[in-house]
């Protein structure tokens, strides 16, 4: 199973964010990612950013096949092209859950990020299950896998977003390491043996979910990723492009290094806490962009 055909395009979306790997002082000590919306010259690219975001949501919700499957069918019924896309955005967009839309901004991200930063596909297609937009989904936030025959990894994944006043790094940070540890990983083959024989799960990938809960990809590995977009109450200062990511990224090692993490890792077991990845997303003026995002997703 070559997984690499299955992960989605995404280059216009990377150009709107930049990227930093750093430990941050947190534990395990690793390379965690750090990701913020990118600057053209000395104004941050929050319109493309919203966009391209946006622009991600039918990949998001469909796999590949299932995207040309639809587009087929939509034009089909007398569609243009142009036409049978948009009606797939559309059918796309009612998946999104209107009253977490803030939760659903990360969730997306998180996606994305999994694929093209971890090389994972999405084995579970979270937003397809949703029958009910008005509903909340149990389980975790992402269920994607990378690698190849012998040397498979599955991520589980757990997104927040929190837009308080202050403390939203660190809390955002402990509730979702002690959501994915001691709420997702532990029950992770439950909620993939739910959905394996179902239509969430792409087809290139039914026998490979049937082989991992069934014991077969012994030399199968669980790993635990956490996605954290959070309000930073600080305005990027500096006379150029470079002096302004700089500014935001000196801001967030403060902030990281202030971290508590025996209160994040709490009852934790040591053998899985170096399985951990973090995510870290500050966004300046969080409520406006959640607003733009909505305004674009045209709820």
């Amino acid at each position: 199973m070559d997984i690499e055909k299955l992960l989605s395009t995404a280059d216009a979306f990377f150009r709107t964010v930049h990227l930093v790997e750093d430990h941050f002082d947190l534990e395990p000590q690793k390379q965690h990612l750090a990701t913020f919306i990118n600057f053209r010259d000395i104004q941050q690219m929050r319109a493309d950013f919203v966009r391209e975001l946006v622009s991600m949501l039918v990949p998001y919700v469909y796999s590949p096949q299932k995207q040309i499957e639809l587009i087929e069918a939509l034009r089909g019924e007398g569609r243009t092209d142009a036409s049978a896309h948009r009606a797939l955005f559309v059918r796309a967009r009612k998946k999104f859950r209107p009253k977490h839309v803030q939760g659903q901004l990360a969730e997306l991200i998180l996606s994305i990020l999994l694929q093209h930063r971890f090389r994972a596909a999405p084995l579970v297609r979270k937003a397809s299950i949703t029958t009910n937009p008005n509903m909340e989904r149990n389980g975790a936030d992402a269920i994607h896998i990378a690698g190849n025959p012998g040397k498979y990894l599955l991520y589980i994944g757990e997104a927040k977003t929190y837009n308080r006043v202050s403390g939203s790094l660190h809390s955002a940070l402990k509730d979702a390491v002690q959501d994915v540890v001691h709420k997702h990983y532990s029950n992770y083959a439950n909620e993939l043996d739910l959905y394996t024989f179902e239509d969430f799960i792409p087809p290139e990938l039914e026998a490979l979910a049937r082989d991992f809960l069934a014991g077969k990809e012994v030399d199968a590995e669980v790993h635990l990723v956490c996605i954290v977009c959070y309000n930073q109450d600080h305005v990027p200062v500096g006379r150029s492009r470079n002096d302004r990511i700089k500014s935001i990224i000196d801001f967030l090692k403060t902030e990281t290094k202030a971290i508590k993490m025996e209160t994040v890792l709490a009852g934790v077991d040591a053998d899985v806490i170096p399985r951990l990845n973090y995510i870290i997303f500050p966004i300046q003026e969080m409520t406006k962009l959640i607003e733009e995002f909505s305004e674009e997703l045209g709820g």
